[in-house]
This record gives C-alpha cells, structure tokens and sequence, in this order.
C-alpha cells in the first residue's frame, strides 16, 4: 500500500509491511524516497495518520538533507575510494586483452582487471560480483561457528541488494538472504546481522523472547543495530 497523496520535498513515500508493532521511517536522500516500516496487520486509514502526524519531522529531515554536498558518483577508475570489510582502498584500474577480476595488493589497493575501453557499469559489474562472492566466502565461518551455540541449521544462505533491509529468514525453508552492502563494513556487522536472522528461526518476531536471545548471543547487539541505522 503506497500513499500516493503522500508527498514530502519530491520524495516518494514507500510501504513496507514487517511482522513489528510499531512503525518506522528511514529517508534515502539519494533515491529521493522514504520508506515507513509498518506492521503487517495495520490498516490503510491508521497508517496515513501516523506518517501526517509525522510530516514537520519528515520535512525538517529533509531539508537537513538537502544543505549536505551531495556525495560523487562511483566511476569505478583509479584512484577512486572503495570500502570493503570496513577498510578504505584505493581503486586501480589496468587494462588487458584477456582476463577480467580482481586483486587485493599489499599497498591498500584494489586492482581491477578490465578489458581496454570499459564502460563505468562494466567496471561496476567486476566489482559487483566479487564483493558477492567475497561475501559468500565470510558467511560460511560465520553459519560454523553460530548454528551450533544457537541450535539451527541453515539450509541455504543468499546474498543480493536490498532497499529497506540488512537480511531476511525464510523461517519454514531454513533460508536466509543478506544484503550485499554490509560487505562494505566491518565484519561485525556482517555477523551480527547473520545471527538475527538465525535467531528468527527460534522465534518469528522481534519481541522480549527474540531480543532475550540476541542479547545472549551478542550482548553488544543494540549498538551494532543503532550504528546500522546511520548507514545509508
């Protein structure tokens, strides 16, 4: 359900229904849009209310926004800053006939093996798919040292870009996908969403018994969520 009424400063609003019991707002300057996280049971007539009442914030936070230099646009060429695991490297392009992929050097740089001539989404796609691989390489420590101090087992892991979310738990197919841009930041964060959506399978929701159990397996987990939340 999208309020298409709905307007704030050109930004679009976009619903997303989640099994919680309050709602939530997130703005994403770049994609111009503000996403409301709402419980999956609320109806249209209450939604709307919460998000008018919410109005002057919305606008405040937006203009807040607006007055912050807007960030470059990703090349992908030497020189250029790419953050991976947490750690900022430098970008170096080289060009060869034969063999495209990537290398991570000693000097903190990332060389990029490319065909002469590439194109900005074609040096974005090398990327892409080694940070994917990358991150599927991290997990799987990650699901060996968890599943058996929680109890689970995951059956299947996944990895892709997500617009609202850091993960999602396919309770009855033991199945949970991670969002490719936490291979950008340090891998605790990496593990502590991992363990959230583990925990799902000992309980759905997000109430006392889920956060009694987050809180055993690591303590520090409301710092890393709150941390989470300034990323965009």
């Amino acid at each position: 359900m999208k309020p298409a009424s709905l307007n704030f400063c050109s930004f679009n609003i976009e619903i997303v229904k989640k099994r919680i019991k309050n709602i939530y707002f997130r703005i994403y300057p770049l994609k111009k849009t503000i996403v409301v996280s709402a419980p999956v049971y609320i109806d249209p007539e209450t939604l709307n209310c919460a998000i008018l009442s919410k109005k002057d914030w919305i606008i405040r936070q937006v203009n807040k926004i607006a007055k912050k230099p807007p960030s470059p646009l990703k090349t992908y060429t030497t020189g250029e800053e790419f953050l991976f695991k947490g750690k900022a490297y430098r970008l170096k392009v080289i060009e060869k006939d034969q063999g495209q992929g990537i290398l991570i050097s000693n000097d903190e740089h990332i060389h990029v093996i490319v065909n002469p001539g590439s194109r900005v989404f074609e040096r974005e796609a090398i990327l892409d798919g080694w940070c994917r691989e990358e991150m599927k390489k991290s997990i799987i420590p990650i699901l060996e040292k968890w599943q058996p101090l929680i109890g689970v087992k995951i059956r299947q892991f996944g990895v892709r870009k997500m617009k609202t979310r850091w993960g999602s738990c396919n309770i009855n197919a033991s199945r949970i996908w991670l969002n490719q841009a936490l291979i950008h930041l340090p891998i605790e964060f990496l593990e502590y969403v991992t363990v959230h959506e583990m925990v799902h399978l000992l309980e759905r929701g997000h109430n006392a018994r889920f956060k009694g159990f987050m809180d055993r397996f690591i303590p520090d987990w409301r710092n890393l969520k709150n941390k989470l939340k300034t990323v965009q």
